[in-house]
């Protein structure tokens, strides 16, 4: 290297060195973070599926992980936050009183990011809109622009650090010593601007890695009578990187900007220079993050398009409060981040001012500081001392904002607990970097001495967690406008067993529409769900109406509304089976039973007498041996003319004698159908051949039947076999629907079905209970047959004949998300055969990507057994006692939570309904208060409100349903037009000869037209 060289080196660095530190115009110099500790051996054999790196290194040698932290699992009162703070200090309380460890805590909200975070979420739903041929944007679209008035982005932040003094004096020189003897014996060069892949101190990583395991086990464990407490997880070294440098430069950085480490691809670029190496890996971390110009203006900081302001806290809070009664101090419309740095050992760091104190703590005015340090001293020896510093920040798109907001923030802060804070700085830009939660651990906010409890209780830890934020489909948010999104059908839950409940009016129809619409959009769906509805009335009938709306006139059929009547028209055996078995499947099986067993219940028992199962599966076992054998229905001609003439055309006929087909079966038949390629033609001749109700009522009569039960008596004396035939046929007599042979055919490409029950379900009596209970069933038999087809099955009872069809639809079917959704469950009354059925449809379901939902008005409508196996409950109404009790006992809500249902959850308002939702996942139960804000496009689709209904179905028949949604909601973009109507009604005259609504669709279809021909856009 030439001596001009060198020369031009170290003025290139004295430049350098004054831009960092005189000057105070290179934000880069206050970033400590330098590159990332890969993935070892040691952490993929602890966590096998790990990829990403999730350790951060600093120019200190201090290992650091930044840990998402949600908030907590459960609503907790004043007592039981307190309670948890307390189980939290006595866990952490060992490794805060020594040196080695630090963490930093950071909240970060703002209104205005909350339309940007909403659309992110909205993507993937977007995107699959697109995939599976829906041209629902708008509606999606509608919900985020309703939604993000109402919202504000949130970011809870954890920092764990581990610095070189976790190690003794020795350790830490050796260690040095050995990377410096390393990187020589290595000949690592020179790479002052590049990360360093021998940067990290191994001896440290031991130590970093047991500190996180702790910190997370004693978070996750510190709830009360034995709830799991607060919410985290570590964030990959990437996404770390990402949010730092958001914070820093959220105008030019991208939501999927991605920084560059250690082992990702790196095309070598910048100037080579035969002393330095740092263009072959990648930059350093703080060069990656700031990338933007920073200018201080005084005590404040202008980047790119904002102005940032910062607070330090100089006297802590003479009572300190939780950091709720900050969030709610703090004016929502202002955008701010606080940060807490917490050290241990705090009283070691003032020694000089204890020893100071003591001499002037002898004069009576100073007394009380001499005081204050006896009592942390004492303290001590059995609580951990911990030193505490704080620093907020807002910004602003200008100097005038800003300031305003500064003098805000700077109030709320003052009246929490009585704090005193200050806004002038020596360097604002150092001011600005301590905000940055990893960003620097040098913080110029002055020292406060606090116990652990005191400072745990300031902390941002009880804000409501959702598992879910960065993949639930649903798309709520908490009532104080937290931004929470909801996995539906998620990984995390074992069984998926939803359960709503809701008294009319409360927005029951609404929620579950807008949650299948969510599920429809599923993130990475290629085509629509499997999904039936059973309703009773027409509320999901909107959900239809959206879908078929938005498919091409081609596919309109993979979306059914169906009003179900007690006819044969409508007729399907539940008996049939699958094509070319002569046998049921198991689950096939255990539902015939269930079915059999709920056509004989006793209804002042609620279920079948005792052994009536026993002989219904006995039934099931005879009825299809004997068909499938000595008693198979012969084959007739003429019973299928369609049938008759395929066989003549195709030959098949021909290729048998008189002789032979006049002992044929109809099982033979659908065999030569299906082999000569008529699939569907084989169907329905199978349909010939299946059992139906009357021949289980023959059977009966079997004599292995009667040996085993001939002498069983019911409880009133009659035989058992007499009442079971006499409940037969009752069934046979009275049901259409499913007595006879199947002639109702489901397009075989329909995948979204509503059934509405509502004129074949039975009176409010005990008969009329049982007569709705078989309907449900049948529905879910009719629609969701097929949803539980597993390969293995299905090859134990079809012949070989029929393996390969069948093994490309179950194959088909097991990949595709499936629903099953039963509305006004009360309707059953608790009958057991329905609620096995469904019971064991959701505890097997996650085998079969099967979903459950069971809707009803009341918690007390479902039955002990479906509360115990439910997995996410949403109640949307409280003031209910009985509600209240079964919270309680089932789901050991606490007192809190009951609080806070009864006072949030009252009915939809015009910024969305409510309502108290519980998830059981792996990772916990939690119980939070949610709020579905929906568009006005949604409202106006999924609405039952009778005035919102009869005026939406008016403007249907006259616009179409596209155009009147469009039309209602931006008339009434509330989603609603109840009110309005009610006043039209009370100002109606006598001379008026048409309804109000009426009269309404005509104006607003006028306004329409009128506008279409004006060239007007709605």
């Amino acid at each position: 290297m030439g001596v001009l060289e060198k020369c031009v080196d170290a003025v290139e660095g004295a430049i350098e060195y004054l831009a960092r530190h005189l000057i105070n115009k290179d934000m880069t110099s206050y970033c400590e973070l330098m590159t990332a500790v890969g993935v070892t051996d040691e952490d993929i054999r602890r966590s096998p599926d790990l990829k990403d790196p999730y350790t951060l290194v600093n120019n200190g040698y201090s290992l650091l992980t930044v840990f998402d932290l949600q908030g907590t699992f459960q609503m907790l009162s004043e007592h039981e936050f307190a309670a948890m703070i307390e189980s939290l200090r006595v866990r952490m309380t060992g490794y805060m009183k020594r040196y080695g460890h630090s963490l930093t805590f950071s909240f970060e909200r703002d209104p205005e990011r909350a339309k940007d975070e909403l659309m992110r979420l909205a993507e993937p739903l977007l995107n699959t809109a697109r995939r599976i041929g829906l041209e629902t944007e708008d509606i999606i679209l509608d919900r985020v622009m309703r939604n993000y008035p109402l919202c504000s982005w949130e970011q809870n932040i954890l920092v764990v650090y581990t610095h070189l003094n976790a190690m003794s004096s020795e350790e830490q020189k050796r260690e040095l010593n050995a990377l410096t003897k390393s990187l020589a014996k290595h000949d690592v060069p020179r790479m002052q601007y590049g990360q360093n892949p021998a940067f990290a101190l191994s001896a440290l990583k031991y130590r970093h890695d047991t500190m996180i395991k702790r910190i997370q086990d004693d978070f996750a464990n510190c709830g009360v009578d034995g709830q799991k407490g607060i919410m985290m997880k570590p964030l990959n070294a990437h996404e770390a990187v990402k949010r730092v440098r958001i914070m820093i430069n959220r105008e030019g950085t991208s939501q999927k900007f991605r920084p560059t480490l250690l082992g990702d691809r790196h095309i070598p670029s910048g100037p080579e220079r035969s002393d330095d190496y740092s263009d072959l890996v990648p930059p350093r971390l703080s060069y990656q993050i700031c990338s933007n110009n920073v200018e201080p203006h005084g005590n404040f900081i202008r980047t790119s398009s904002l102005w940032h302001g910062s607070l330090g806290m100089e006297l802590g809070p003479q009572d300190p409060l939780p950091f709720k009664e900050l969030f709610s101090a703090v004016d929502q419309v202002v955008p701010w981040r606080i940060r807490f740095d917490l050290n241990p050992c705090g009283l070691h760091e003032v020694r000089v001012r204890r020893m100071v104190a003591g001499f002037v703590g002898v004069l009576p005015s100073n007394r009380s500081i001499r005081e204050a340090f006896a009592y942390l001293e004492k303290l001590q020896k059995e609580e951990a001392v911990l030193s505490m510093k704080v620093t907020a920040s807002t910004w602003a798109e200008d100097e005038n904002t800003v300031k305003q907001r500064m003098s805000s923030l700077e109030k709320s802060l003052q009246s929490w607990g009585t704090c005193q804070v200050n806004q002038n700085h020596g360097d604002p830009m150092a001011a600005l970097a301590s905000t940055i939660p990893a960003f620097t651990t040098k913080n110029p906010a002055n020292r406060l001495l606090l116990p652990l409890n005191e400072a745990l209780g300031m902390l941002p830890l009880q804000r409501p967690a959702t598992p879910w934020a960065e993949t639930g489909s649903w798309i709520l948010r908490t009532p104080e406008g937290k931004i929470y999104p909801v996995g539906l059908g998620s990984t995390i839950q074992d069984t998926w067993i939803d359960l709503v409940s809701g008294t009319q009016g409360s927005g029951k129809s609404v929620t579950v529409n807008t949650m299948n619409s969510a599920t429809i959009h599923r993130p990475g769906a290629i085509q629509l769900p499997l999904m039936t509805i059973v309703d009773v009335g027409h509320s999901s009938s909107g959900l239809i109406q959206v879908i078929r709306d938005s498919l091409p006139e081609h596919r309109k059929n993979e979306a059914v509304f169906l009003k179900l009547q007690n006819s044969i028209d409508y007729a399907v055996n539940p008996f049939d089976t699958q094509l070319g078995a002569r046998n049921p499947t198991n689950r096939e099986r255990e539902f015939q039973v269930d079915f059999l067993n709920l056509l004989c219940t006793d209804t002042e028992l609620g279920r079948a007498p005792a052994e009536v199962s026993r002989v219904n599966e006995r039934l099931v076992t005879l009825v299809y041996d004997d068909r499938a054998e000595k008693g198979a229905i012969q084959y007739e001609p003429e019973v299928v003319p369609l049938l008759d003439k395929i066989l003549l055309e195709a030959g098949i006929l021909a290729e048998h004698d008189e002789k032979w087909w006049s002992t044929a079966t109809w099982y033979e038949v659908t065999d030569m159908l299906f082999a000569a390629g008529y699939v569907q033609e084989a169907t329905i001749a199978q349909r010939q051949a299946s059992p139906v109700l009357s021949d289980f009522n023959a059977m009966l009569n079997n004599e292995s039947i009667k040996q085993m039960f001939g002498a069983v008596h019911t409880k009133s004396g009659e035989p058992l076999l007499a009442y079971m035939s006499r409940c037969f046929v009752v069934a046979t007599t009275t049901f259409a629907l499913f007595s006879r042979r199947t002639r109702f055919d489901l397009d075989a490409t329909t995948r979204v079905i509503s059934i509405d029950l509502n004129d074949v379900i039975g009176s409010k009596t005990a008969e009329g209970a049982v007569k709705t209970s078989c309907m449900y069933l049948f529905a879910r038999q009719l629609a969701a047959k097929n949803y539980f087809l597993r390969r293995e099955e299905l090859l134990q009872v079809v012949p070989e004949l029929y393996a390969e069809y069948h093994i490309k639809r179950a194959d088909d079917i097991a990949s595709q998300q499936k629903i099953i959704a039963y509305d006004e469950w009360h309707n059953t009354y608790g009958l057991e055969a329905p609620v096995q059925t469904i019971i064991k449809d959701g505890r097997e379901g996650r085998k079969w990507g099967i979903r459950i939902i069971a809707i009803s008005q009341f918690m007390n409508d479902f039955p002990q057994p479906l509360l115990d196996a439910s997995t996410s409950v949403y109640v949307l109404r409280g003031g209910n006692r009985s509600d209240e009790n079964v919270l309680r006992e089932s789901f050991q809500v606490s007192d809190q939570t009951i609080s806070e249902l009864h006072r949030k959850c009252v009915g939809p308002t015009a910024e969305g309904a409510n309502m108290l939702a519980i998830f059981k996942t792996n990772q916990g139960t939690i119980t939070q208060i949610l709020t579905n804000t929906t568009g006005a496009l949604e409202l106006w689709a999924f609405s039952t409100t009778q005035q919102d209904v009869s005026l939406r179905t008016a403007l249907y028949s006259r616009l179409g349903s596209i155009a009147a949604r469009r039309v209602l909601a931006a008339r009434f973009p509330l989603g609603t037009a109840k009110t309005y109507i009610e006043q039209l009604e009370l100002q109606a005259g006598a001379e008026q000869g048409k309804s109000v609504v009426m009269n309404l669709a005509d104006e607003m279809t006028a306004e329409y037209r009128a506008s279409r021909t004006a060239g007007a856009n709605i």
